[in-house]
């Protein structure tokens, strides 16, 4: 960094004490700049301005060698060093400078002030922040009118040292000082602002902090930060909305963060939109088609009760998958759709396929998708299988005895069908043996 807004005024401090007439007179006292001396500062000055920063060191080391300036000098030529040490990004040196200024007795006042606050820059810039507090609160007790610029500095090497409650005090001063002077609040302030409340786990107050961001800086990864803040305080509801803001402004750009949208939606039990989302992703390319994704958006379509989108979905999910869970969850969904025969083959092919954590309920499915389609033997075996499981031996009991007292019902409706048949049968030939007999008599 370099620090040019604190250039040393040295020919305007030459010039207030008679600079080179008053030298000429031999008033070397306090406060003032001989000749040879002011033409040397000039020099320098010009140099380093021209950006000769060796030459001008130079020009300064001769003046310090001859052992002639007075105090009030040596403070200005102190300060020329320090100057052009930080414009080489030299802070040790610079620091050291300054405190040579300080050191002076006849510096003035004005320019003790300023090397101290250069002083606070210098260690802050090496990430010594407690000396950098030292210098500063210093500074601060010794001036009538503190600049908001330097509490945000004292406030940011708190935040270094962890000192958030003194941070945010300074914060709070910068601001209030800068709405004064009838300016807006900057956006840096308010970052660091809300990078303090979250380090002490405020999340409500890092929240309200990220909401005036957006009012006042609208960006995208303000809303990222608010929706998370949301997710912190357990506010699902906006912190949907704020993650559904960024995903309309195309800004998840990320697999995860697309799907973590869709979960959201389905935590909410708004399916359709989670389903939206997922698909309009793998479109995209942005989001794989995994089995596991693909399962995911044929359970949004399923809940969403998009019998249509969600078959497909699932049927591919479970020709990927190693396991049958998925034909199980199809079974499910054709089964609900009242397409027996294709919940039947699903169930089946879940069953053959294995590796679901309860077989049992697959079985009792495949049983009454089979007893729904008419396939009673197959319903009935389903049902037995489904006994042997403690947890679904009274319900596949009660579908055994139902299915079993369905399958004597038709046959006992086929067996009255097949005798009043026959009966119906003989009385036919019955009255044809009579008419016969009639048409002998005659």
């Amino acid at each position: 960094m370099t620090i040019n807004r604190f250039l040393p005024a040295l020919l305007a401090a030459g010039l207030l004490l008679g600079g080179p007439a008053s030298a000429a007179k031999g008033d070397n006292v306090a406060g003032a700049i001989d000749a040879r001396t002011f033409d040397q500062l000039m020099e320098a000055q010009e140099l380093t301005e021209a950006g000769q920063h060796s030459e001008a060191l130079k020009v300064l080391d001769g003046l310090k060698a001859s052992g002639k300036l007075n105090g009030y000098a040596q403070s200005q030529m102190y300060n020329f060093y320090a100057f052009i040490y930080a414009n080489q990004e030299n802070y040790p040196k610079a620091i050291d400078a300054y405190k040579q200024v300080l050191g002076l007795e006849d510096a003035t006042e004005g320019l003790k002030l300023t090397a101290k606050y250069s002083i606070a820059q210098m260690y802050f810039q090496i990430e010594d922040y407690q000396a950098c507090i030292r210098f500063m609160e210093d500074w601060l007790k010794q001036v009538d009118t503190p600049t908001p610029t330097a509490h945000i500095m004292l406030a940011q090497a708190y935040y270094q040292t962890e000192a958030y409650d003194k941070a945010l005090s300074n914060v709070s001063t910068a601001s209030k000082l800068e709405a004064a002077a009838g300016k807006p609040i900057p956006e840096s302030w308010l970052r660091l602002t809300a990078a303090l409340y979250y380090a002490k786990n405020d999340y409500a107050k890092t929240a309200r902090v990220y909401e005036e961001l957006i009012r006042r800086y609208p960006k995208l990864s303000y809303l990222k930060q608010l929706a998370g803040m949301y997710s912190e305080l357990g506010e699902e509801k906006k912190r949907l909305a704020a993650y559904d803001a960024v995903y309309e402004h195309g800004a998840l750009d990320k697999e995860a963060e697309v799907l973590n949208l869709a979960y959201m939606y389905l935590g909410q039990d708004v399916p359709y939109k989670a389903g939206k989302i997922i698909e309009a992703g793998m479109n995209a390319g942005q989001i794989e088609k995994s089995a596991k994704n693909v399962e995911t958006l044929a359970n949004a379509w399923a809940a969403a009760s998009e019998y249509k989108k969600a078959v497909p979905a699932l049927q591919q999910a479970a020709k990927m998958s190693d396991k049958g869970l998925l034909y199980a969850r199809l079974a499910g969904v054709y089964f609900d759709a009242g397409e027996y025969a294709e919940a039947a083959q699903a169930a089946r092919a879940a069953d053959q396929k294995g590796g679901l954590k309860n077989s049992a309920s697959n079985l009792m499915l495949l049983g009454m998708a089979n007893f729904n389609d008419k396939q009673y033997e197959d319903a009935l075996q389903a049902f037995r299988r489904a006994k042997q499981d403690k947890s679904n031996y009274a319900a596949a009991s009660q579908w055994e005895d139902y299915t079993m007292a369905e399958i004597q019902r038709i046959k006992a409706l086929e067996q009255a069908k097949f005798e009043l048949q026959k009966r119906t049968e003989q009385t036919i030939q019955e009255q044809q043996e009579g008419e016969g007999v009639i048409e002998m008599r005659e």
